[in-house]
């Protein structure tokens, strides 16, 4: 019975959530409407004040600054509500005759028409502004991340030492492979949210996985034979190429001036990668590659 209703419990979470979840995006919409309607009723109040004072048929452009606070903070949908609630408000209250919708002034006229192309365009170029800012944003969390996974990846690379004997130095290439693996694992989980699986080429040639994403996380007799063809050939394979297209994977060679010393494995169809996600997955890459085939060319007082 406590197992049937823990198994209910859980399986309920999810639908709590989505409510949640529903329900925060409600409120949050309703205080953005809310907040577009008091600016609306402040920007009618100075219309109401400057009518004494300017020509009535002007007063719709006034309308025009809660449209572009709502399209700076809320977004496109926003500046629709706020210009056409602004136009009706001031069709009825500003517009003879008064208190209807019915427009008999060409001069009320060519202003709504004005109005209502200057809300358009500013509509869509503060959208391009805002874009724009999210680019050159991700574009320099993309840096940083770069910059810290170069900082940690360089924190491994090998220090030549002729006192290390033959045991030690496996000892610590063991360590450091294990290490770039989940780095490797770290940070292409950062661009993404796929299951990961790192190899390294062994001294008899021969690929060892050295890191994956999940414990539980399964390699089959597929996964092998495509990270074995990339290690052979060099070249990608798997999920949205054309060779070893029965797994769902994709496999990228590391590649270094010894040849390819190891594979990285990743749930995801290469077709469905991003230019910027590509870009960062080259950069793992090279970094892992460059780091490990420094521990690959170390060589013990013996072997030397």
């Amino acid at each position: 019975m406590i197992m049937q209703t823990d198994r209910k419990r859980s399986d309920s979470e999810p639908f709590a959530d989505q409510e949640k979840n529903v329900g925060g995006e409600a409120l949050v919409k309703s205080k953005q409407i809310l907040i577009i309607a008091v600016m609306l009723v402040v920007t009618t109040a100075v219309n109401a004040f400057l009518e004494h004072i300017i020509q009535p048929s002007s007063l719709v452009f006034v309308y025009l600054v809660p449209t572009i606070a709502a399209v700076i903070y809320f977004g496109t949908w926003a500046a629709v509500l706020s210009f056409t609630a602004g136009f009706f408000i001031f069709n009825f209250g500003f517009v003879e005759p008064y208190y209807t919708l019915h427009i008999s002034n060409p001069q009320d006229i060519y202003n709504v028409v004005v109005y209502f192309g200057i809300a358009g365009l500013i509509t869509y170029l503060i959208n391009i502004v805002r874009r724009q800012n999210s680019f050159l944003t991700k574009r320099l969390d993309r840096v940083s991340l770069i910059e810290e996974m170069t900082r940690e990846y360089l924190l491994l690379t090998p220090i030549e030492e002729t006192s290390l004997s033959e045991s030690l130095a496996e000892t610590l290439r063991a360590r450091v492979f294990a290490q770039l693996g989940q780095l490797a694992v770290k940070y292409i989980r950062v661009s993404l949210d796929a299951p990961v699986l790192v190899f390294f080429r062994e001294n008899d040639g021969r690929l060892k996985l050295w890191a994956k994403s999940s414990v539980d996380l399964e390699v089959t007799e597929k996964e092998n034979a495509a990270a074995s063809w990339t290690l052979t050939n060099g070249d990608v394979s798997g999920a949205g190429t054309l060779t070893q297209t029965d797994t769902p994977y994709y496999f990228i060679p590391l590649k270094s001036l010894e040849g390819v010393i190891g594979v990285l494995g990743i749930l995801y169809d290469s077709k469905d990668l991003f230019p910027e996600q590509r870009r960062l997955l080259a950069a793992i890459a090279n970094l892992t590659t460059l780091v490990a085939s420094g521990w690959m060319r170390l060589k013990s007082p013996v072997n030397q």
